[in-house]
């Protein structure tokens, strides 16, 4: 596990900044930019805080999904290296980009912060084989520079199940079924969920269903990287 690295993650070359990625591989990284406010997809209009046609047809149990970068190569790369290698250089990278596209989006704006940030969870045996929750050391440093409080024991993952990039749309949703549950009561009002990449919207769903069906009221998600493929709806 790389704990310090002192040239960029993808191209070698030297580096002096916060992150171990040089400005022009930072630079060109597969943005998002006109997105749909509810489920994060690109829209085809290319207008701001808009929502797709399908959100508009039937709306998804989270109230907003913020992602700063499509997952497309290297995203899915530097994804792989953190999950799997257990490279913590990628979370530090993850965290400043997401919380670079956070500042921008609340500066200035009228929308509040969500009262609590809740890491997606990981099982305790897929913890104790990764060795770590990636969305918890993303969700770390935003935390720390929102002053949002990061709570890791309101929501458990009690289902142990097959990896969800393993399965089909109508797979994952069988496949998370009851797959959480929450620990304490809720008192919060407005939580967002962070996770490294959403793909199908699957796990981020089924978390905010039981969330709001536990009386919170407004459940947003930030995600490092939105799959933006139009078989992943």
């Amino acid at each position: 596990m790389r704990l310090f690295a002192a040239c960029c993650v993808l191209c070698d070359t030297r580096v002096t900044g916060a992150v171990s990625l040089c400005r022009p591989c930072l630079h060109d990284l597969p943005r998002l930019k006109s997105t749909c406010y509810q489920c994060g997809l690109p829209l085809e209009n290319r207008q701001e805080a808009s929502l797709c046609g399908q959100c508009q047809h039937a709306s998804p149990p989270i109230d907003y999904l913020m992602s700063s970068l499509q997952y497309a190569y290297p995203v899915n790369y530097l994804l792989s290296q953190l999950k799997f290698k257990r490279d913590l250089t990628q979370a530090k990278i993850f965290s400043h980009i997401m919380l670079t596209t956070l500042q921008k989006h609340y500066s200035g704006q009228t929308m509040a912060l969500p009262d609590i940030i809740i890491p997606i969870p990981l099982h305790k045996k897929r913890c104790r084989q990764r060795g770590f929750n990636q969305a918890l050391e993303i969700a770390k440093p935003i935390a720390k520079k929102l002053n949002i409080p990061l709570s890791t024991n309101t929501v458990q993952r009690v289902k142990y199940t097959q990896a969800q990039s393993l399965l089909s749309a109508v797979k994952r949703r069988k496949n998370l079924h009851h797959s959480f549950t929450i620990n304490k009561r809720m008192t919060a009002e407005h939580i967002v969920l962070v996770d490294d990449v959403v793909t199908t919207g699957t796990t981020v769903y089924e978390l905010a269903t039981l969330l709001k069906q536990s009386g919170v009221k407004k459940v947003g998600v930030w995600a490092v990287a939105r799959a933006v493929n139009k078989k992943d709806r």
